[in-house]
């Protein structure tokens, strides 16, 4: 019988690596899984940006959208260093149109007034007076943006609203171009917003689309109605389409006219200058 053999102790097990440190993940590189694009239920903050009003003194301007730019403020849809410039012929200073601003919004807001987020708006105003062809207004407008950019945070992205008639559509994208506001930095975005009427025919659309091209590209353009798909149009689809009872009967055979009230509040105003050239039908019968 042999003698057992003396007991061996087991060499220790060698320590497992350390794993790889994790690449370190920024904001920017994160992206909620669950978010679809398309879903517009949930509200989104806009990021650093700022806004470019042509023709601020206006309508348009006045009753929408000012008002509209403080509504998102007071909802906390627009980041704390937003920014409004205005441009337009007028001999003001900053708080001349912050006091234009604040009496707008203080009249046609569909939300309620409140003193502190007006303060933080306001700190991000500045105007520019000077006409479309003013290449000394359009310099001031450049530093103005570039002061902005430092002073407010608004990282090189701006939208440029043209809220003036159609006739200048052409020259205030040019300007923007030769004093080098159309072009972002690097990383940044620039957009041009250009209200109806576009052209008043099919050439002359097709003239001012070639025009706006030279400067923007496609995508960084928006072509706007601020009354496109409102409730009366949409109610009349539906009456109209959706209604078994209307919608065998609802055309020419049974219908023997149609009479359209534009029932308003406010008289030509300001705005017959624009109406000369336009036309109360192109402004609002179309779209309205």
């Amino acid at each position: 019988m042999t003698e057992n053999a003396p007991a061996q102790t087991p060499a220790p097990e060698a320590a497992p690596a350390a794993p790889a440190p994790a690449p370190a993940v920024t904001a920017a590189d994160w992206a909620n899984p669950l978010r679809d694009a398309r879903d517009r239920r949930l509200p989104r903050i806009a990021g650093p940006s700022g806004l470019v009003i042509f023709g601020v003194t206006g309508d348009l301007s006045r009753k929408k959208l000012m008002p509209a730019v403080y509504d998102l403020a007071n909802r906390g849809l627009l980041p704390p260093g937003f920014s409004l410039v205005g441009f337009a012929r007028r001999d003001w200073e900053d708080q001349d149109f912050a006091q234009v601003v604040h009496d707008a919004v203080r009249e046609h807001s569909r939300t309620e007034f409140r003193e502190e987020v007006w303060q933080q708006l306001a700190e991000g105003m500045r105007f520019i007076p000077g006409d479309f062809d003013d290449d000394t207004a359009f310099k001031q407008l450049k530093d103005a943006v570039d002061e902005l950019d430092a002073s407010r945070g608004t990282g090189g992205n701006f939208a440029f609203y043209l809220s003036v008639p159609p006739k200048f559509f052409p020259k205030v994208v040019q300007q923007l171009k030769k004093h080098g506001l159309a072009n972002p930095p690097e990383g940044s975005w620039r957009r041009a917003v250009i209200e109806k009427p576009f052209g008043h025919d099919l050439d002359s659309a097709r003239d001012l689309n070639a025009i706006v091209h030279e400067v923007f590209e496609p995508d960084q353009v928006f072509r706007i109605d601020h009354y496109l798909g409102k409730e009366t149009v949409q109610n009349i689809l539906a009456l109209r389409f959706a209604n078994q009872m209307y919608e065998p009967i609802w055309n020419r055979s049974y219908v023997d006219h149609v009479q359209i009230t534009m029932a308003e509040d406010i008289g030509i105003g300001g705005r017959a200058g624009y109406y000369d050239g336009i036309g109360a039908a192109r402004d609002v019968i179309q779209n309205h």
